[in-house]
């Protein structure tokens, strides 16, 4: 039974859109190609006279793909009346992975439970939950005959079930755009809608707002109010129509902020490219003074440590400290860049964080890094912000604050550093209380926070949003997200764009390091990086992606590989 079950649910796989069911190799990320680079159809039948309990079930599932853009019409020819009304299909969505599917049937052979194996849930407003490696879940399907013999469906959980390559040929990533509590940028939460009606789902999520780990941290133009006047955003030549109820602008936000959002969400997709928006039937006018723009990309300047001198590598050229700025200390790591490239830190032993302007005056200032002889005879000016007894390596914000952690303190401390007026915020937060942290690094937007953890030994990585007051001063820490679970434990981190994290684990067999690009609110992919990694920058993007070995050598990501860039390095740090 349980070969001829495994052989026909590879069957429905197959129709349902796989070229064949992988059985290796890492998670893959969403799809982000075009419509017409999508030429998917998904063929489905209703069931046949005379189908056995099996047939019902696995047809029922091979219908599912068909489903999301014909209202499940074929899939619910398998259902029992009664079961059609009730089951709602988009309340969730299994995802499932390479593996066996094991049944067990009850004595009759009218009720069956599938352990499944598992690679992500959705829930009902695209919220993708990642699976952690051999996890599993279980589905319940009941069958009935109905008056004339035929069987058909009469119980299962709300919610549907695809394989994961069919998923990602069916739905598509997309980037809810909120903004940041001063307004000075854009702040997005990755959302997954079935690539037929995307403008209308990402239209609809838009205007219900950011999820609960994220809201207290960003603004948004529509209030608890908001919804679309009527169910479909109708896209015409490029422009998409949104009608929404007049209660959906927010007084304090105001709809231009709103219709800011929906442009910058929908415009995203590759079916948009104009956005109407219109409450109670009036179209919106754009605000002069609501400019929601991507978080600035830090330069391509990354500050080094080579020797006992700090210096900036542009990708072609390593220029270092002359003599007259003197020596860092020899047990300098850690080290962050300001956005503005004034200030520069990093900590001294793991017990004190410190400041300097030492690489404040860019290239120029500098002296080529082969020139330069032994150590400097003084020591290096700088100024000591906090000291403690295990600090975690520091992260800039956009706003100048710098953040770091006792690494089992607790919570997190964020200084107001390139102002110079010395305030100092300390965030508890209880979630945090059993953790030793591990690594920590700020969003380019400075709304979000990524903290590697251990918890009785067990890796977590986190996001969790920043909650400022009106004077920029960060105040709390939110709830968090929880993120790329098949991944290890972290000992450096880095934002490679608005929506993924590069995380470096510690070295494994052999010496080689492992490297996840972990997705917030999306997959995970495991990468090896070279021999004896010891930390990681990103200044936008994978290609920019770099690692420094314990040779002091430095590599780029390039395709699947790694690319020798520099050497000398004992670390680079772009801004952050």
């Amino acid at each position: 039974m349980r070969t001829r079950l495994w052989a026909a649910l590879a069957a429905v796989a197959l129709l349902a859109g796989c070229a064949s069911i992988p059985t290796s190799g890492p998670v893959r990320p969403g799809i982000t190609t075009d419509p017409e680079q999508q030429s998917f159809e998904f063929l489905a039948e209703g069931p046949s006279v005379g189908d056995t309990p099996q047939q019902i079930i696995t047809g029922f599932i091979s219908a599912l793909p068909q489903g999301f853009d014909t209202d499940f019409q074929i899939a619910r020819e398998y259902l029992t009346p009664g079961a059609s009304r009730d089951w709602d299909p988009l309340e969730s969505l299994v995802v499932f992975g390479s593996g066996d599917f094991v049944g067990a049937w009850d004595e009759d052979g009218t009720a069956v439970v599938y352990s499944v194996p598992l690679a992500a849930t959705l829930d009902a407003h695209g919220r993708l939950v990642e699976a952690a490696v051999g996890e599993e879940t279980t589905l319940d399907f009941s069958v009935v005959q109905d008056a004339s013999g035929e069987w058909r469906i009469a119980s299962l959980a709300d919610g549907a079930l695809i394989a994961e390559s069919t998923f990602e040929n069916l739905f598509r990533e997309v980037n809810l755009v909120f903004a940041s509590q001063d307004g000075s940028s854009e702040v997005v939460e990755t959302r997954w809608v079935a690539d037929a009606f995307a403008p209308t789902r990402a239209a609809s999520e838009l205007v219900m707002g950011p999820s609960p780990w994220l809201s207290d941290a960003v603004l948004s133009g529509f209030s608890s109010a908001a919804a679309l006047e009527v169910g479909t955003v109708v896209v015409t030549d490029g422009e998409a129509l949104v009608p929404l109820v007049s209660e959906a602008a927010e007084e304090t936000a105001g709809a231009g902020l709103g219709l800011a959002q929906m442009e910058r969400t929908l415009t995203a997709l590759p079916t948009v490219t104009d956005v109407q928006m219109t409450l109670g039937g009036v179209p919106v006018e754009s605000a002069a003074d609501v400019m929601l723009e991507p978080p600035d990309v830090p330069s391509e300047e990354a500050a080094a440590i080579v020797g006992s001198r700090l210096g900036l590598w542009n990708g072609s050229e390593l220029r270092v400290t002359p003599d007259s700025a003197g020596a860092i200390p020899s047990r300098a790591n850690g080290l962050a860049q300001s956005y503005s490239g004034r200030q520069t830190a990093f900590l001294v032993g793991g017990s004190r964080l410190v400041v300097t302007d030492a690489l404040s005056g860019r290239l120029s200032s500098l002296v080529p890094s082969a020139g330069v002889g032994d150590a400097p005879d003084e020591p290096m000016p700088l100024d000591t912000l906090l000291t403690g007894s295990d600090l975690v390596s520091p992260s800039y914000d956009g706003h100048g604050w710098l953040w770091t952690a006792e690494s089992e303190g607790g919570g997190v401390i964020a200084l107001d550093a390139e102002s110079g007026g010395g305030e100092r915020a300390d965030l508890s937060a209880e979630w945090l209380t059993a953790r030793v942290i591990e690594a920590l690094a700020v969003s380019r937007d400075g709304a979000r926070l990524v903290i590697s953890s251990t918890v009785a030994g067990q890796p977590v990585l986190e996001v969790t949003g920043i909650v400022r007051n009106d004077a920029g001063v960060p105040v709390s820490l939110t709830t968090p997200l929880q993120i790329g679970v098949s991944s290890g434990v972290a000992v450096d981190l880095a934002w490679v764009d608005s929506t993924t994290v590069a995380a470096l684990g510690v070295s494994v067999d052999e010496g080689i390091t492992p490297v996840w690009i972990v997705g917030v609110g999306g997959f995970t992919e495991a990468v090896s990086a070279a021999t004896d990694t010891v930390a990681m920058t990103a200044r936008s993007g994978l290609t920019s992606l770099t690692v420094v070995t314990g040779d002091a050598e430095a590599l780029a990501r390039s395709g699947t590989g790694w690319t020798p860039v520099v050497d000398g390095v004992v670390e680079l740090a772009y801004a952050g």
